[in-house]
């Protein structure tokens, strides 16, 4: 099996990595291809991830390169994984966003409608290379942002080998079961709605309903990020809560934080990166392995230490930190979240687990076509999403309902360079709701991307 990640030389290579190559041998995985179009980021992270492979999977054959056709031919499985533009452009969506009062979160909003612009012509690129060279079962797991928009383009497009992965949901479950001393393996859940705005409507743990249960224990709201909400809306809504709801529930508060604190998410993470990077580029990695892996840990601890922490305030508990070591067993981050999809399909054995794919009638609010964030049984034939009951209040139906309106048009309108329907779906956000902003936003956002979107205009 051939396993290909594309963008798979960024700050997170190393934990995928190490997932990919402990769990190779189990999955038959025989070859795995990390493609990135970054010189300096393949010299590091490449070097660091073969020496990964080198160390855990002595029987994989691994390969960097810049080459992306021979990156995907023949590959049986494909993660896609990159950032068009690199830091520098979250940035400029960030501050665009800012100036003209909104969210520029790179996955919700302003923000993640201009990232969308240039993640989503790249994406076609590779599956089309894909749909040519790959196997002709290939499976593509994409991990761009915004994730959930992006895989209803490519769905749109044809390209129903693509299944959208994100490891927030798998992640937050992780720190709930800690509160019970499980494993959250042992949960049964039911989650609906959208990439970065879903909700568990159900958790039971050996068939008992805990819902009401965990809603009213004080530790949800300290040891996992549920931190970020308060009990009285979680225990309203009945529901727990993607992280990134806080955005859509503390509209005002997390721009107020923003501009309190005078640096956005992308400054500070293109911060901790450079000086990462720098840092591990001093290093030989075939005599300073060990030192790289101690200052890799380093920086990607900080990194995770204050996600969401200036737009929410909220300090992160350590518990909900993940330790980077090779010497522990890794099933989380996105890969774990691949890989169990992957394990299914080679194996045959049957699961559960979260994945954006097609609504196929799940909730009868939405369009069948529609993709959703939901929980799926998995099998050799791929996943489909579990059939309901999911029990959400109106409130939580009529957002999920806008925001998806605003991915379908969005969707339709980067692959389409129609200016009439990116500013009807940016009006529709709720976190833009202007008609002016709409018109402004997409102004300078498609000025600044050109040579991504291909030159449309308003």
């Amino acid at each position: 099996m051939k396993l290909t990640v594309i963008g798979g030389c960024g700050s997170r290579s190393l934990m995928l990595a190490k997932c990919l190559a402990q769990q190779a041998e189990s999955l038959d995985i025989t070859e795995v291809v990390f493609m990135d179009i970054d010189k300096e980021r393949n010299r590091v992270f490449g070097s660091m991830a073969r020496e990964v492979f080198a160390r855990i999977a002595v029987s994989v054959r691994f390969l960097c390169t810049e080459d992306e056709k021979e990156a995907v031919r023949g590959a049986d499985f494909v993660i896609t994984t990159i950032r068009a533009g690199k830091e520098e452009s979250r940035i400029i969506d960030e501050r665009i966003a800012l100036k003209h009062g909104v969210i520029g979160q790179e996955t919700t909003g302003a923000g993640g409608f201009a990232m969308a612009l240039r993640s989503i012509p790249v994406l076609l690129h590779y599956c089309e290379l894909i749909s040519r060279y790959a196997a002709s079962d290939v499976m593509v797991f994409n991990f761009t942002n915004p994730a959930g928009l992006a895989v209803q383009a490519l769905r749109d497009q044809g390209y129903s080998f693509v299944y959208g992965i994100c490891d927030a949901p798998s992640g937050f479950l992780r720190q709930a079961a800690r509160l019970y001393g499980v494993d959250a393996g042992e949960f049964q859940v039911r989650l609906a709605g959208l990439n970065h705005l879903s909700y568990f409507t159900s958790v039971k743990l050996k068939d008992r309903e805990i819902m009401q249960e965990i809603l009213e224990n004080p530790l949800l709201y300290k040891q996992t990020d549920m931190r970020y909400f308060e009990p009285r809306l979680a225990r309203r809504l009945g529901c727990l809560l993607n992280e990134y709801l806080y955005y859509f529930y503390y509209r005002e508060k997390a721009l107020g934080n923003i501009l309190k604190i005078g640096q956005t998410r992308g400054e500070r993470i293109k911060e901790i990166n450079d000086r990462m990077l720098k840092e591990l580029g001093r290093y030989d990695v075939l005599k300073d392995f060990d030192e790289m892996l101690e200052v890799y840990g380093k920086y990607t601890y900080g990194r995770e230490k204050n996600y969401m922490q200036g737009e929410t305030s909220v300090p992160r508990d350590d518990a909900c930190i993940p330790k980077f070591s090779l010497d522990t067993w890794d099933e989380g981050g996105y890969a774990g979240v691949a890989l169990a999809l992957m394990r299914a399909k080679i194996t045959g054995i049957e699961g559960e687990m979260i994945l954006c794919v097609p609504n196929q009638g799940t909730v009868d609010w939405l369009k069948d076509d529609d993709v959703i964030e939901v929980s799926c049984r998995i099998s050799k034939e791929g996943a489909v999403p579990k059939p309901g009951p999911y029990i959400l209040p109106e409130s939580a139906k009529q957002l999920i309902s806008a925001v998806k309106y605003y991915e379908r048009e969005a969707a339709s309108a980067i692959v389409e360079k129609n200016s009439e329907k990116a500013i009807d779906a940016l009006m529709v956000n709720p976190l833009v709701g202007s008609y002016s902003l709409a018109k402004e936003l997409l102004g300078e956002y498609l000025n600044i991307y050109a040579k991504y979107t291909g030159g449309w205009e308003v």
